[in-house]
């Protein structure tokens, strides 16, 4: 039962228990009337058991998301991804504001500002995170409605046009590998090279197993267990590859056969790519010191101990699978087949399920591949000097 007391000439507070044994107290009234109406209310709302104690909204978000994040029935990797785009990017900005004071309006500048620094997909990211953390909030009665919500705005101006992914030619994935062999060795350049030619992402390959690269069958199978490295907070372990369509086995083209089994006899690792010492390897380590000064050159030291040039600035290691992507489009390969290649799911499930690569389009596809890189070293043998970095029409001018 809620009741109000006079605190003062013109002030008046409302008292009432909480769910705890408590007595709590709600203050700021002008008139008794004003009070009595709220004490009212309250006891309307805890009979129809929809009263939420505005006490409890007063624990911080920083407070809330330590409570909230081990509850997640979640696995490790995206327990990761979870704790660093709170402790990155949330905790930062909200973490000593309480869950009452959150309004929409200060959220969505908070949005926009997010929009002016990462991508779209970055930005979505950070916001859905934020918006499932304040809805367990809204289900645990801590506060009322969730702050984060998508709104309608008449006039809106069209969304900030977005430079595409980067991507390299065969030619330039070449010279990359071979500057990257200079600075970090063979087994970071044919990495790049299987990457670019086989559009595996970085956990595939990394976390390859030397008995899935079936070299005289001539395919590389990603495992639905083991197949891909996860990485966290410094922590690695072999896991199930990113989504059920990416489980596959990819064929191989001759001449990537031929430098895998060269790579294969200078080492007897249980996995593919490790490092000199047999361990897996971190993909910040192969940024760093390999692909990252191969593709952007380093210019700007002043007497590295390699000199590299520029060939493909700004080129991620999930940029030589977008290059083969779309290098895939470029021969004209059925949407089915790049599909199946990439570990992708069609749009269309129907089409999907209905629909199978015949071996003359696999062997169309091979072929294409083997012709590129015919084509990449024997221009790279002729012109050993890298040209200008171009531009491919797929970056904001």
């Amino acid at each position: 039962m809620a009741w109000t007391e006079q605190t003062g000439k013109h002030a008046w507070r409302v008292r009432y228990p909480t769910s705890d044994g408590h007595i709590a107290s709600i203050s700021g009234f002008t008139t008794q009337k004003a009070a009595d109406d709220y004490a009212t209310d309250i006891e309307t709302d805890q009979r129809r058991q929809v009263w939420i104690d505005p006490t409890l909204g007063r624990v911080s978000v920083e407070d809330w998301a330590t409570r909230w994040l081990p509850t997640l029935d979640i696995d490790l990797r995206t327990f990761g991804n979870y704790d660093g785009n709170l402790r990155n990017h949330i905790v930062p900005r909200w973490g000593s504001t309480s869950l009452t004071e959150l309004s929409t309006l200060d959220i969505t500048g908070w949005i926009k500002d997010l929009g002016t620094e990462y991508a779209p997909t970055t930005v979505s990211t950070i916001v859905k995170l934020m918006s499932m953390m304040l809805e367990d909030a809204v289900d645990e009665r801590i506060i009322p409605a969730n702050p984060v919500r998508r709104r309608r705005r008449l006039g809106r101006r069209a969304a900030k046009r977005q430079p595409e992914k980067i991507w390299a030619t065969p030619e330039e994935v070449v010279r990359i590998a071979a500057q990257a062999s200079s600075l970090a060795g063979d087994t970071i350049s044919t990495l790049i090279i299987t990457a670019a030619w086989t559009g595996c992402r970085w956990g595939e390959l990394a976390g390859l197993h030397r008995t899935n690269l079936r070299l005289d069958t001539r395919r590389l199978v990603v495992d639905p267990d083991v197949g891909a490295l996860h990485e966290y907070s410094r922590m690695r372990w072999i896991g199930p590859p990113k989504t059920t369509a990416s489980a596959r086995s990819i064929s191989l083209p001759p001449f990537l056969i031929t430098l895998l089994r060269q790579h294969l006899e200078r080492h007897d690792n249980e996995f593919v790519f490790t490092n000199s010492r047999g361990n897996w390897l971190w993909h910040s380590d192969v940024m760093r010191r390999g692909l990252r000064p191969a593709a952007d050159g380093n210019f700007d030291l002043a007497s590295p101990r390699i000199r590299t040039y520029p060939i493909r600035p700004g080129l991620t290691f999930h940029g030589l699978r977008h290059s083969h992507k779309t290098w895939l489009i470029a021969s004209a390969v059925p949407e089915i087949a790049q599909c199946r290649r990439l570990g992708h799911h069609l749009h269309d499930r129907v089409t999907e399920v209905y629909s199978h690569v015949a071996p003359e389009v696999e062997q169309r596809l091979l072929n294409a591949l083997q012709q590129r890189w015919q084509t990449a070293t024997k221009k790279c043998r002729t012109h050993p000097m890298p040209p200008t970095p171009a531009r491919h029409g797929n970056e904001a001018a």
